[in-house]
């Protein structure tokens, strides 16, 4: 081993380990005793989860390796309940995960599809104080019954976030246990009236960051107010952090209604199909938004505010329907625009919205950072790109011309990082820095990488033709 690895930093070498499979991790602990100690510590365990299946579970039994890890995520078996399989697995589990033994160390458990079997051995482990210092907890009940009312369900004080998939009326005892400590809320469903009724329990008074996803058809659309119940309008009011996942218009209705109640916002996420004039003007409504992320179409019409926000840093938004920002902005510093909604999925490539692009570019002086990312940057676009003052730029599968090249050099003067990922330049016969490396050159001090980046030598004009 080298004396330069030898001096690299714990950080560094966390991210280099995290690059290898574990096959491939296997041997590290024999190189140096820092090395061993390093690959041991909670900071690089926590960055991934023990995986237990049927599998796989019988070498828990054998090998008490996996007592260092504080991550665990269990699949359940998907077997007939009264098959020797099934009985082995939960015996299994039962004697380790699910024992009698204190696990103190597991700071993260997620259960994934689990059955009413195993869920009660879930359920009595919690009476037993099993996981004293759980503080996240990731569940998705396929069968839960209903005599798990919400007392007997019993969490250490520590657990303070809660990921759960609500399919049944019976999962809500759950959620209902834990309510009163929770501050980070993530639920998905399938059915929009259970996820509006976990959402409207009376006991959230920590909670400050609340998830909601659902990847499919509702059976019946978000329809009127009154399905925001009370307890649902003051748990928004104390919320610091929303986002919503909702791949079809189920709830386009219900943005408006809801974002009305979030008076006290900072970050908010909205990633699904098609965004109203109402919720749009709502969202402007937000002025205390530090964050924003919507990666939704935007309704356009005369009736639309421009969004000025004195303390927005970050902003995520759509290529095709960019966000209406106006040109009060004093706090923004990060600008995003990828191309992606959840309906239309990625490297579906469109241009730049242009009419509206027009509103960014006074920001472009000021903020410092940019990113671009599945996107298509016509010439004319390229050359009115503004002098900007950014630290760092990221062009991630951007389809362009090489003239880029001449447009960073000359327009942005403080540029430090730059990063080139999957782009395609095609050669445009303006352009004076012909490569990457000449542009390195001119650019010593800027840290430039350009992975999988291509500058295509074909003749541009018959392209565009």
């Amino acid at each position: 081993m080298s004396e330069a690895m030898q001096r690299l930093p714990v950080e560094v070498l966390c991210y280099i380990f995290d690059k290898l499979t574990v096959t491939e991790r296997r041997n590290l602990h024999l190189v140096c005793s820092r090395w061993y100690e390093i690959l041991m510590r909670k900071q690089f365990l926590l960055k991934r989860q023990l995986k237990v299946n049927s599998d796989n579970v019988e070498l828990l039994a054998e090998n008490e390796e996996w007592l260092k890890f504080p991550c665990v995520r269990i699949r359940d078996d998907d077997s007939n309940p009264k098959s020797a399989r099934r009985k082995n697995y939960l015996s299994l589990l039962g004697r380790t995960i699910f024992g009698k033994q204190v696990l103190s160390h597991i700071e993260e458990l997620a259960i994934e599809d689990v059955q009413s079997d195993l869920c009660e051995l879930f359920r009595e482990s919690c009476e037993q104080c099993r996981f004293p210092s759980l503080n996240y907890l990731v569940i998705s009940c396929s069968e839960i019954s209903p005599l798990f009312n919400s007392r007997t369900w019993r969490f250490p004080n520590c657990l303070t976030k809660l990921a759960i998939e609500i399919s049944s009326r019976n999962v809500l005892a759950l959620v209902e246990a834990v309510a009163d400590q929770l501050e980070e809320l993530l639920v998905q469903s399938t059915n929009l009236d259970l996820l509006l009724q976990c959402c409207n329990l009376p006991n959230f008074v920590k909670l400050r960051t609340l998830k909601l996803k659902s990847d499919t058809f509702f059976p019946e659309r978000f329809s009127n107010a009154f399905e925001i119940g009370e307890n649902f309008a003051r748990t928004l009011n104390m919320l610091k952090s929303l986002a919503i996942g909702f791949r079809h218009n189920d709830f386009q209705l219900g943005y408006a209604l809801l974002l009305e109640h979030c008076h006290s916002l900072e970050v908010l996420s909205i990633l699904g199909a098609d965004l109203c004039v109402a919720a749009c003007n709502a969202i402007g409504r937000l002025h205390g938004l530090r964050k924003l992320e919507l990666l939704v179409r935007i309704e356009k019409s005369n009736d639309l505010i421009a969004w000025n926000f004195q303390n927005l840093v970050s902003l995520h938004t759509y290529v095709w329907n960019l966000a209406p920002l106006g040109a009060d902005l004093p706090s923004l510093k990060i600008i995003r625009i990828s191309n992606y909604t959840i309906r239309e999925g990625r490297f579906s490539v469109r241009p730049v919205e242009q009419i509206y692009l027009q509103r960014y570019f006074c920001h472009f002086g000021t903020i410092v950072k940019l990113f671009l990312y599945d996107i298509y940057l016509e010439d004319i676009l390229l050359l009115q790109l503004p002098k900007m003052q950014a630290r760092e730029i990221t062009l991630r599968c951007v389809r362009t011309s090489s003239l880029v090249l001449d447009v960073i050099y000359e327009r942005a003067p403080a540029i430090f990082y730059l990063y080139f990922w999957d782009c395609g330049f095609l050669v445009s016969p303006r352009a004076k820095i012909p490569s990457f490396d000449e542009l390195s050159r001119l650019l010593p001090h800027v840290h430039i990488s350009h992975s999988s980046s291509k500058i295509i030598a074909v003749d541009y004009g018959q392209i565009l033709s």
